[in-house]
């Protein structure tokens, strides 16, 4: 079964990880060892080769130095915690016995000569182990500079491998997919392109190949048919007597009918496939359009040198729930506008000149209740207070007419 490209590289940086991972514990170890060796060597051996020197300056010293017992017994009681080697503790316990009698005042020329010997035995221990353990050392260091050097050769082949092979598995069929994708761009749809690669890139070469079959296909079957309906479909628009502008997804103008090229004074040949918002920065009445903040009120033009009114309605067109451009129609309401303005101006005509019979009906009402003009009986006054109370209605009623017209 092929493997993916994910999966190749994958292995190889997983071999690489592998063999630097080695490498780095082969180098810890190693140096854990040649750590753990170098302070056993620096520690015990010499210290104890510190207390012989000491105890050996001090069992000379007895005789003139008082303070020589005490710096022997210091140093003997840390020699006798710092017993490392085979035979040194019996050593130290006979250094330890012999020690005690000049204590006790023995002071035997051979006790003194036994002493001696029994230090210099320790030394020679000790010395011989550090030469010991400085060869183990040094054996140890040479080991892994040998395995680390094995290590890191293997690991720079294969990178070096790596680096020089894996670039071009990579690049190169990227590179054919590439020139073979500029091929199909300039519409040379019988571009094909062979990988012989078991994985991704093979399979990419076989979609490609596909596809470019597919459009070939496509291209010589119905590339007839779509210019005779983009053309029909151009003939409706621009026999609409509304102005209509399309705009793709993004914004870009898609066509312009007669109509909206008079009203916009732009040409469809300047505009096509031109970003709609750079186009607004030199229009205005463009740039109105595109803000959509006229939705509610009518759009005013200056067309022919009159005024026009035009309504403005934006259509988003869907394909398939995904949003492939906007539609914008100017439909001319200005005959509507027209008809609006004569009621209006009907409305304030009427309702101005009502007000000025009902306040001389108002004037007469308030002068016939005056004594002045005689009394009048209770009849007389329940009809004019209904005369009053109807002119305040007709009043009211002429008011909000008014009102109407000015907003």
């Amino acid at each position: 079964m092929a493997k993916s490209i994910k999966s190749k590289i994958a292995t190889a940086i997983g071999v690489l990880f592998a063999l630097l991972l080695a490498v780095s514990i082969v180098a810890i170890v190693f140096i854990n060892l040649l750590s753990s060796k170098t302070e056993k060597l620096l520690t015990a051996n010499y210290n104890t080769i510190r207390y012989c020197t000491e105890m050996s300056n001090a069992i000379n010293d007895i005789g003139t130095n008082p303070l020589a017992l005490d710096k022997f017994e210091t140093n003997l009681k840390l020699q006798e915690t710092n017993i490392t080697e085979p035979g040194e503790k019996d050593a130290t316990k006979e250094l330890r016995y012999y020690f005690e009698q000049i204590k006790n005042g023995n002071n035997d020329p051979e006790t003194f000569r036994k002493i001696n010997k029994e230090i210099y035995g320790i030394y020679l221990l000790n010395q011989g182990a550090l030469e010991r353990k400085n060869a183990n050392a040094l054996t140890t260091a040479s080991n892994a500079k040998l395995w680390i050097s094995i290590l890191a050769s293997v690991l720079v082949l294969i990178s070096f491998s790596f680096v020089v092979n894996f670039p071009g598995y990579i690049a190169n069929p990227v590179l054919l997919l590439t020139e073979g994708i500029k091929e199909i761009a300039q519409k040379n749809y019988e571009k094909r392109i062979f990988i012989d690669n078991k994985d991704e890139f093979g399979e990419m070469a076989d979609a490609f190949n596909r596809m470019a079959k597919q459009l070939y296909e496509y291209e010589h079957s119905n590339i007839s048919k779509i210019l005779f309906e983009k053309k029909r479909v151009e003939t409706i628009i621009n026999q609409m007597e509304d102005a209509v502008i399309g705009l793709d997804a993004s914004n870009r103008v898609l066509f312009i009918n007669h109509k909206a090229e008079g009203l916009f004074n732009l040409k469809a040949a300047d505009i096509i496939n031109k970003y709609a918002p750079d186009l607004a920065l030199y229009n205005d009445l463009f740039r109105t359009v595109l803000q959509k903040d006229n939705k509610q009120q009518p759009l005013k033009i200056i067309v022919d040198r009159k005024e026009a009114y035009f309504s403005v309605d934006y259509r988003t067109v869907y394909n398939e729930k995904v949003n492939i451009g906007e539609v914008l129609t100017l439909k001319d309401i200005t005959s509507f506008k027209e008809i609006d303005n004569s009621k209006t101006n009907l409305l304030a005509t009427v309702s101005h000149e009502l007000k000025t019979p009902i306040s001389s009906i108002k004037a007469s009402i308030k002068s016939l209740n005056e004594e002045k003009t005689g009394n009048l009986n209770e009849e007389q006054k329940n009809q004019l207070n209904n005369i009053e109370e109807n002119a305040g209605r007709l009043m009211h009623i002429t008011s909000e007419l008014l009102n109407m017209t000015q907003k």
